[in-house]
């Protein structure tokens, strides 16, 4: 049934987009008619009407339909959960107040002898300043003034030195104005009025007077101003369905407009200006009969044959295009373009005495657009759909000739990985080759017009139409929503956010990371896989580890193992939260899908074995089902390579820093992860196979053999006499 769907999705694009191509086309750039009768055009002379008739006014219809629509109210409802929400944030933020009072610190008895030495816990009260710089560092206060803060600590200490509790009675009053704001309803366009509302005008509060002797009222109603500002959001959730079926109903009780016209009276009087009422009645009356369009006609069968042979290219050939949607709707927008500027281009040719126009064809931006944002495949059914389209636009053998080869030159100098620094430098090329594109078909066509022009103006006007490209393919490809080798260099560029901030808050993760980029790059290297896909997989698959980094061991340099402490099931579910902690921070840093997926695949659904096979010592009815990963299964070669690749470099470091690597050693690690996995069935979903399994092997092999290869023991220095 699924395939059923993707055949009509698909093939509803592609009718789409090819009345698009003809209908816009044609609408800009219109062929003479044989009759020159338009809309907005003066009437060439006096017409009555021979009979009794009446016209829809379909402009004035819809204008009524349209206010009545407009006129509807949105229908909103309230949604709890949000009210729950607000609260919740709340009551956070003023339990990280009581909080930031004390702090554990670690006490070493004897410090001058750290072997017989023992640490203890101690719990410390900080200052008033340590406090409020406590606070200032928690997320949830980072757009709190610090006037706010201090008066938060202040309160707090009152509380604590003198066991009242004006605190939480300010934490009370808090949710009770928020309960009032979120009950009359906010949604998105009255939400940062509001906040600026309770901000600008401080609400008044049940306290007690107290707590103002201490505290003065602008200050406590100001803090609980920011507080409440801060927690709301819009609560109000748009019922679009019962809205529309609102608006329907608004538009459906307008009543057409009626325009009547009675047999002998005039319809429109000489010199008088033709609107859609009296252009139909015309055509009813037969004034208009004899009108004829000829390349709109003649295109017709072409642009659909255009659209029919993309079709079942793609469907054949397997493509990515095919099964990404919005690759598809690229490409098809492209095609769109291609016809805008063939049929632009013939249009002009025609309507002005310029011969150069032809020959001044912006077809390479296309070509750009393509090869880098889609592939090669489809570029080159990019120029088989311009020469036709060409030929659709009423353009000669020239124009058919500069289609083509002007959408497919761009793949000469280009290719998929592609990146920025050399899509620049390579722009002038692609933009010299359309002079001599130009020649050839001038010097085919035995054109007689001004070569000097024609190559002046077709390179002035490739260059605009690549640069153009160049600077338009961030925005196309974001619109998209693609992921492109250029995405895919910055997001492997040591200076991208997420990268340092994984950097500065787990630096042993960091370097674990760039560790399996490298076994993943030159793994899928070597197999055909995106590499630049699978370096930025694993630069990222364990970004979640940065919001509990000393819970995993590649960051316990210097400190105590803490899931000594924890039960085995506390201490899982601390490993298994990475994943679900990644995924968060990827949307957070706007890392596109396809790469956070490394996060979410790289553990598959596995087993967390130290941690299950020590539970089992204590249970043997545990199940395996509560110690495995929140993940799922690799879906691509890139994911199941970063898979391999990160449970390769962890088993080697813990292997290699207790003994001596050799090519055994390491070759016997490879073959117990590799079968680990299969055995696990980790990998049934991946669409590789084990002949590629075998190469991936291969070059993990001679990677590792170079990450650990053999060093001289250099002899001690001694000083010289």
């Amino acid at each position: 049934m699924n395939i059923y769907i993707t055949h009509l999705r698909k093939i509803l694009y592609i009718i789409l987009f090819s009345a698009a191509v003809w209908f816009i086309s044609f609408s800009l750039f219109p062929e003479n008619q044989i009759i020159k009768i338009e809309v907005g055009d003066a009437s060439p002379a006096t017409f009555s009407a021979p009979r009794f008739i009446s016209i829809i006014d379909e402009g004035e219809t819809e204008k009524l339909r349209n206010s009545a629509v407009e006129n509807v109210p949105p229908v909103y409802s309230i949604d709890t959960k949000v009210n729950i929400q607000v609260i919740d944030g709340i009551t956070e933020m003023f339990l990280t107040v009581i909080k930031a009072r004390t702090e554990e610190v670690l006490i070493t008895d004897d410090e001058s002898n750290p072997e017989e030495s023992s640490s203890t816990v101690t719990i410390v009260d900080l200052s008033k300043v340590d406090q409020i710089s406590k606070i200032k560092s928690s997320l949830l206060f980072s757009t709190i003034s610090t006037s706010a803060i201090e008066v938060l600590v202040e309160i707090s200490n009152i509380d604590k030195d003198n066991s009242s509790n004006f605190l939480t009675q300010i934490e009370f009053e808090s949710k009770n104005q928020a309960n009032r704001l979120l009950s009359s309803g906010i949604n998105n366009e009255n939400l940062n009025q509001i906040r600026q509302t309770i901000v600008q005008t401080p609400p008044n509060l049940n306290l007690p007077s107290e707590l103002y002797v201490i505290v003065p009222e602008a200050r406590v109603r100001a803090m609980v101003g920011e507080i409440v500002a801060e927690n709301l959001i819009a609560n109000q959730k748009l019922e679009e369905e019962l809205w529309n079926d609102q608006k329907s109903k608004a538009s459906e009780s307008i009543e057409a407009v009626n325009i009547q016209f009675f047999k002998d009276e005039i319809v429109v009087s000489e010199g008088q200006i033709i609107n859609d009422v009296k252009y139909k009645a015309l055509d009813e009356f037969g004034y208009l009969s004899g009108e004829s369009r000829t390349v709109q006609t003649a295109a017709i069968p072409i642009i659909f044959s255009v659209f029919l042979i993309l079709y079942v290219l793609l469907w054949r050939l397997r493509d990515s295009i095919w099964k990404n949607d919005n690759e598809l709707l690229l490409m098809l927008t492209l095609i769109l373009v291609s016809s805008l500027f063939l049929r632009g281009v013939s249009y002009f040719s025609q309507q002005s005495d310029l011969d150069f126009v032809q020959y001044a064809l912006p077809i390479s931006f296309v070509g750009i657009i393509s090869v880098t944002l889609l592939n090669l495949r489809a570029t080159l059914i990019l120029s088989l759909s311009s020469s036709l389209l060409a030929l659709a636009g009423g353009g000669n053998i020239g124009l058919v000739a500069l289609g083509a080869l002007g959408t497919i030159i761009p793949a000469i100098f280009l290719s998929e990985d592609t990146d920025r620094a050399l899509l620049r430098e390579r722009i002038i090329y692609i933009s010299l080759t359309q002079p001599l594109l130009a020649f050839g078909v001038y010097f085919f066509l035995r054109d007689d017009a001004n070569i000097t022009q024609i190559l002046v103006f077709s390179f002035l006007s490739a260059l605009i139409a690549n640069l153009a490209a160049f600077s338009l393919t961030s925005y196309i490809e974001s619109v998209f929503r693609l992921t492109s080798n250029f995405k895919l260099s910055e997001l492997a560029d040591r200076n991208h956010p997420a990268l340092r901030y994984l950097e500065e808050n787990a630096l042993g993760t960091f370097n674990h990371s760039l560790v399996v980029g490298t076994l993943a790059d030159r793994a899928a290297n070597q197999i055909g896989a995106n590499s630049q896909l699978a370096r930025a997989m694993a630069y990222y698959h364990d970004l979640g580890k940065t919001e509990n980094p000393t819970m995993f061991v590649e960051n316990q340099i210097g400190y105590s193992n803490p899931h000594e402490n924890l039960l085995p099931y506390e201490s899982a579910n601390i490993i298994k939260s990475h994943v679900t902690e990644g995924v968060k921070l990827a949307k957070r840093f706007k890392i596109p899908e396809i790469v956070y997926k490394g996060i979410i695949e790289h553990h598959g659904d596995g087993v967390i074995r130290y941690f299950y096979e020590k539970e089992k010592l204590e249970n043997n009815d545990v199940l395996k089902e509560d110690f495995r990963h929140l993940g799922q299964k690799p879906s691509s070669k890139e994911s199941a390579i970063l898979m391999l690749a990160d449970s390769l470099e962890a088993a080697c470091r813990a292997i290699f820093m207790v003994e001596d690597a050799d090519d055994e050693k390491i070759k016997n690690v490879i073959e117990e992860i590799f079968n680990e996995k299969i055995a696990d069935d980790q990998l049934s979903k991946a669409p590789i196979t084990f002949e590629e399994l075998s190469i991936i092997k291969d070059s993990f092999q001679k990677s590792l053999e170079g990450l650990y290869h053999q060093r001289v023991l250099y002899p001690e220095i001694s000083e010289e006499e």
